[in-house]
């Protein structure tokens, strides 16, 4: 095996650039690790990032991403019916660019196999447009191997190497943590050292994400684990949910939810119907109804149970 050895002047080439994909979140050729507790959203929140890397939508509203990027979401647990219906929701808040998109649904893909990651790598390359970034959704189901065992995680990490080197792209590997461990009556709190399985994954990859859902139902998205210091620390997230679907953070309102929380704030008591919100802000219903779920997910508007439903302020002239 011939090796690349840099001497003299040639000790400065960088060999593989570091380009950011999304500023302070994934670099060119990463593998990062979005690590979640039960129920906390992982998979949305990686879809989301799928969606904003076809259309250089900011992540999160917040974090650049440079240029248009095509994208790969690889299913290996849940239901794929469940996926595309939530698909179709965030498709009403972040754009998608469906010539750069692929996915792959296939239950307890052995990603862990050689010759199963071959077939995948000569399938990629007789893509018209191979994908940049491809997503492992989740870690456990694509594995046939055991977590716990040094040996299988070597094993995985050998195999996700050549996905790496062959196709020249970034991982983002979606993983659960560890159950819930208590000491004198209190839940540990490791934060992103709790996922699940051997040491090696944390050792391995460049950084890991870290989506916590906590009692009261609020999200962070943390990352305490990172080699470059470049990485968000800490986020705190609101999950806006059912119709549309997104996650946003919180306290970040777009101008066009200002413009519908002013509308229910000058309604006063009475409030307003989405037609009237529609008619008052000048927003298309869809914006109207994107603002909605986003003020009623941060408690900042309430909706009556009757017909026609009537949106309010929570506490009326306050906006808060």
């Amino acid at each position: 095996m011939p090796f690349d050895i840099l001497t003299g002047p040639e000790i400065w080439r960088v060999m593989q650039p570091n380009h950011p994909l999304i500023e302070g979140v994934l670099w060119e050729g990463d593998v990062i690790m979005l690590l979640g507790s039960e129920k906390s959203g992982k998979s949305i929140l990686g879809l989301q990032m799928a969606f904003c890397l076809t259309t250089a939508t900011p992540f999160l509203d917040k974090y650049a991403i440079p240029a248009v990027l095509p994208v790969m979401y690889i299913q290996t647990e849940g239901k794929e019916s469940e996926t595309v219906e939530r698909m179709r929701h965030m498709l009403q808040t972040i754009p998608l660019d469906e010539t750069l998109a692929s996915r792959i649904f296939q239950h307890f893909l052995a990603l862990d196999d050689m010759a199963v990651v071959q077939a995948l790598i000569t399938g990629v390359k007789q893509m018209l447009i191979p994908p940049r970034v491809i997503i492992i959704d989740s870690l456990y189901t694509s594995m046939a191997g055991d977590l716990n065992e040094n040996q299988a995680v070597r094993q995985f990490i050998t195999c996700a190497s050549e996905l790496l080197k062959q196709l020249n792209v970034s991982l983002v590997i979606i993983h659960h943590e560890t159950k819930e461990q208590w000491m004198d009556g209190r839940i540990i709190d490791k934060g992103d050292r709790s996922s699940y399985g051997s040491v090696f994954l944390r050792a391995w990859v460049s950084h890991i994400l870290y989506l916590k859902k906590h009692k009261d139902k609020s999200r962070t998205l943390t990352c305490d684990t990172q080699r470059s210091g470049k990485v968000l620390e800490k986020e705190e997230l609101v999950l806006v949910e059912p119709e549309p679907l997104c996650f946003r953070i919180k306290g970040s309102l777009s101008p066009g939810d200002m413009k519908v929380l002013v509308a229910l704030q000058q309604a006063g008591t009475k409030g307003l119907t989405r037609e009237q919100l529609v008619e008052h802000t000048s927003l298309s219903m869809a914006a109207v109804e994107k603002a909605l779920a986003q003020l009623i997910a941060e408690e900042r508007v309430t909706k009556t149970a009757t017909r026609p439903v009537i949106y309010r302020v929570c506490s009326i002239g306050s906006g808060s």
